[in-house]
């Protein structure tokens, strides 16, 4: 071959071509190679509880997900992936070994959980992920790094960004909160991993659609930031509740009906939840105005960053503990209020229910329990015997339809374990209890005191609907009741929950 200036500029420009595809394909791998070395398999060990016969959990099962790793060494991940989880262990993409893991905070709400490894040598080597700074827009490209069944080694997957909205989170069963909607499975596995868009986190995986392929929901940027900050400070306080239900103001003649003059725009209430933060600050009738400054529209949208979005997320925005500021419309006038978003806990909400055992209390061989959704799960194929039908009915309307007086929860009489002493009570089984030897039932620990005093040699059980009461002798009851135990493999005769620990049991 002759060499001449034209061939040596020739092969000076392929060089130079060479190079340049070379240098972002290697700028690509170790910028790749960086991120997925934040991300990290986690092994669980878990046991559900069994809430048909609660002092008694189920068989231990195992299952797998994703996590990410933050600055200060917290690993972020879904609740879901973690909840009743006996033993923790997590891995790195390409390391051998596993590493012990305990959980941090973990929120049910959101289904959000931060965990952590206490060997610092997990660490080394270790890049961690970076939150964006805005979440990304509709059709732009993102990225789902995690560990989907079927192998051990980290998968990469694209899809687009197709919708941004409101939608159930399956974890809690009760929950609505932000999503972002990827066209991009979301298989098992992948749960907890991080959503990209330029190398940053706009989002965790963390449920999909069974009936669709390729249609994947991550939590999005607002529902991470809320649960870092909620965290802070050391102690999860979860989201607070404004428990005010409105409905749209566009039909004329609710307007008149509430004189809401033309030039006011906004939603009105009808039903504020009294474990919520608006009881005694708004009232049903209300018609909200404005939010924060931000003007409500008739269909309960505001205009918040270029987007039209409901009101509610501003609300999905504060802490527990902040205030907001309304503009109220009220009995025919503008008024300014302010609502501490500082509610109670709600023992009428029936989230689903995790990492501690269900709640009973047994005596005479007939087990109690509090109304639940985990419990109406067990009898979901009995809801057409009555007793089912109205516990269904109470944990759906009891607060609208003010049954909750005077209670702290329903105490449900779950089953009964067959004994001389406690036969024919079938057609009480999954009944409400109002009362034990008239002692009124509030709560699961008022039958300790309730079954401790007999009416003439009597116990006596009284239940809500029921004209009919459950009796029993209390000195054939009482004697029984340890040996009941002791043939059905009883541990103790009642449980209240990991928050009554310091309590003497019995």
């Amino acid at each position: 071959m002759i060499i001449t200036n034209r061939n040596i500029a020739g092969l000076l420009l392929s060089l130079t071509l060479l190079l340049a595809s070379v240098a972002p394909l290697e700028a690509r791998g170790a910028s790749m190679t960086a991120l997925s070395s934040g991300v990290i398999k986690i092994y669980a060990t878990f046991q559900s509880e069994d809430y048909a016969t609660p002092w008694q959990s189920g068989r231990p099962g195992s299952g797998t997900g994703t996590g990410f790793v933050l600055a200060n060494k917290r690993i972020l991940t879904n609740a879901h992936v973690v909840s009743n989880a006996r033993f923790l262990e997590v891995s790195r993409d390409g390391q051998p070994g596993r590493y012990l893991a305990r959980v941090v905070f973990i929120a049910h709400d959101c289904d959000l959980a931060a965990i952590t490894v206490d060997d610092p040598a997990f660490f080394d080597g270790i890049t961690p992920l970076s939150l964006a700074k805005a979440i990304p827009h509709l059709n732009d490209e993102v990225m789902v790094l995690g560990y989907p069944t079927g192998g051990d080694r980290i998968s990469v997957t694209r899809g687009v960004v197709s919708r941004i909205d409101y939608s159930g989170y399956s974890h809690s069963g009760v929950d609505q909160h932000l999503v972002l909607q990827v066209d991009a499975a979301i298989n098992p596995g992948n749960s907890g991993g991080p959503i990209l868009f330029h190398k940053r986190v706009v989002g965790l995986a963390f449920q999909g659609l069974a009936w669709a392929d390729n249609i994947g929901y991550a939590i999005p940027l607002p529902v991470l930031h809320h649960f870092l900050d909620d965290i802070a400070d050391g102690t999860y306080n979860g989201y607070p509740e404004l428990g005010a239900h409105f409905m749209a103001t566009r039909n004329k003649a609710l307007r008149q009906s509430l004189h809401l003059p033309d030039t006011e725009s906004g939603t009105t209430l009808y039903y504020i939840d009294p474990y919520g933060s608006a009881m005694g600050r708004l009232l049903p009738g209300d018609v909200l105005l404005e939010i924060d400054g931000h003007n409500i529209a008739d269909d309960g949208d505001i205009a918040l960053n270029g987007n039209h979005v409901l009101f509610s997320e501003l609300l999905e925005r504060k802490q527990w503990g902040d205030k907001i500021d309304l503009r109220v419309w009220r009995d025919g006038k503008s008024i300014q209020t302010d609502v501490p978003l500082t509610n109670p806990v709600d023992p009428f909400i029936y989230r689903n229910e995790y990492d501690d055992h269900p709640t009973y209390f047994v005596h005479g061989g007939l087990v109690f329990s509090p109304l639940s959704r985990d419990f109406l799960r067990t009898i979901n194929n009995e809801l057409s015997q009555e007793n089912a039908l109205q516990l269904l009915y109470y944990s759906q309307y009891a607060k609208r339809d003010d049954l909750i007086n005077g209670r702290e929860e329903f105490v449900v009489l779950i089953r009964r374990l067959p004994h001389q002493v406690n036969t024919y009570t079938e057609p009480f089984e999954n009944g409400l209890v109002t009362s034990v030897n008239g002692h009124a039932i509030t709560r699961l620990r008022d039958l300790e005191a309730a079954f401790a005093d007999p009416e003439d040699g009597y116990h006596v059980i009284t239940f809500e609907g029921m004209e009919r009461t459950l009796v029993l002798d209390a000195t054939s009851a009482d004697a029984a009741a340890l040996p009941i135990m002791q043939r059905y493999g009883l541990p103790s005769a009642a449980y209240y929950g990991r928050a009554a620990e310091g309590d003497e049991q019995p």
